[in-house]
């Protein structure tokens, strides 16, 4: 299974690394696409691991930073307040809680080496000129996933905790969380939350390879609405509506951005290529013409009579005549010297012949009666008496 989804990941990676580099650009053999997998994955990984480090050092600050949200909805006043309210059931608790926000801390702050490792990936075959412009790709997605992670931080997290407690009060619940599931929630929401707001960065970067543009994304903005909010649910740590409503919110208006700049780039680019984009019209003008169908046309009407005519004039034509388009040949009548036709001798007709192709003349004769011996004598008497 892992190598059929590593056949068709690298098969795109040799479409991209054509659409960038042009037809001198070869396809790569399966292993040495393995091996680029491998180099970006051990830089990912050797990031991570010395960033976790690194932040390790700070993991009382990081605590008592991802214990404020606590205070800002309003379950605690101060930090000390925030500690109590979260209990410790596990022998390693806190320990794995430091490890756990180190790393989410390590994510954010290497963010931009993990954006450009993974970047050089997937487009490969990049040109000097096209390198240059990675560096503003990499520096508006890095300000997309801090704001995204901010956002969370800030607002829906604060609003999440808050809409949980309610809740559970109004079951008559107490709320008792302990350090690792709070940890392990808060340090999730804020992360889904940062890559979410990585959607401009990838279908910018899917318009650039001509995959997606301003007509397919104007015709289809309603699919994309539904796709975004599905994508929400999914991702989205918690089931409550308000929580999807904050992250599909911001994707919203992320994606009509996204909408303006297609246009601004297919703007540009029929500017600079006016008779490659006449071209790619005209033949897409003919194309809707040759599928052109009534039920794509809106004045179309399924109970019109218009085109009943030629139906008609094609079943009247298929349908057998009720009168034959010929007479049958009239039957000769024997001359007889009378009016009357002659009696044809249906009983000595053959059983396999259709009697109705029968004429008068062609009756069939009787069968000759076999010879006995005095017959043969009889005749051979006569026969010697006429040589005589």
């Amino acid at each position: 299974m892992w190598q059929g989804i590593l056949k068709k990941v690298f098969s795109v990676r040799d479409k991209v690394a054509l659409n960038l580099g042009g037809e001198t650009d070869a396809e790569k053999p399966f292993i040495e696409h393995l091996e680029d997998l491998r180099t970006m994955i051990v830089r990912m990984v050797s990031t991570l691991v010395i960033s976790t480090i690194g932040t390790f050092v700070f993991y009382q600050e990081l605590f008592r930073a991802i214990q404020m949200p606590i205070i800002f909805a309003g379950l605690a006043k101060d930090e000390a307040a925030a500690s109590q309210l979260l209990q410790n059931i596990d022998v390693a608790g806190p320990f794995m809680m430091a490890i756990n926000v180190s790393m989410i801390a390590a994510i954010i702050i290497s963010f931009p080496l993990l954006l450009i490792f993974l970047l050089q990936f997937i487009l490969p075959g990049l040109k000097p000129s096209e390198k240059k412009l990675l560096w503003p790709a990499i520096a508006i997605g890095t300000g997309l996933f801090l704001a995204g992670a901010a956002f969370a931080y800030w607002s829906v997290l604060p609003r999440a905790l808050a809409f949980f407690d309610e809740f559970a009060k109004s079951v008559g619940s107490r709320q008792d969380w302990t350090l690792s599931n709070y940890v392990t929630f808060a340090t999730r929401f804020v992360l889904v939350f940062g890559i979410a707001f990585e959607l401009p960065v990838i279908v910018m970067a899917l318009v650039k390879l001509d995959i997606l543009n301003f007509t397919i994304m104007k015709n289809t903005w309603r699919h994309a609405l539904v796709g975004i909010t599905l994508f929400a649910a999914v991702i989205t740590p918690t089931p409550d509506v308000l929580t999807l409503m904050l992250m599909s919110g911001p994707l919203y208006v992320l994606y009509a951005i996204c909408v303006v700049l297609a246009w601004r780039m297919e703007k540009k680019d029929k500017a600079a290529y006016p008779e490659y984009y006449a071209q790619l019209e005209k033949d897409e003008k003919e194309l809707e013409q040759a599928n052109n169908d009534d039920w794509d046309n809106d004045s179309y009407n399924p109970w019109s009579t218009a085109g009943d005519e030629d139906d008609d004039l094609k079943d009247e034509y298929q349908k057998p005549s009720a009168t034959p388009s010929a007479p049958p040949p009239e039957v000769e009548k024997p001359s007889t010297g009378t009016t009357e036709p002659a009696a044809v001798d249906y009983d000595n007709l053959d059983a396999g012949e259709d009697q109705s192709s029968v004429m008068p003349d062609d009756e069939p004769r009787a069968p000759e009666r076999e010879k006995t011996t005095e017959d043969l004598a009889r005749e051979d008497e006569e026969r010697s008496r006429g040589e005589k």
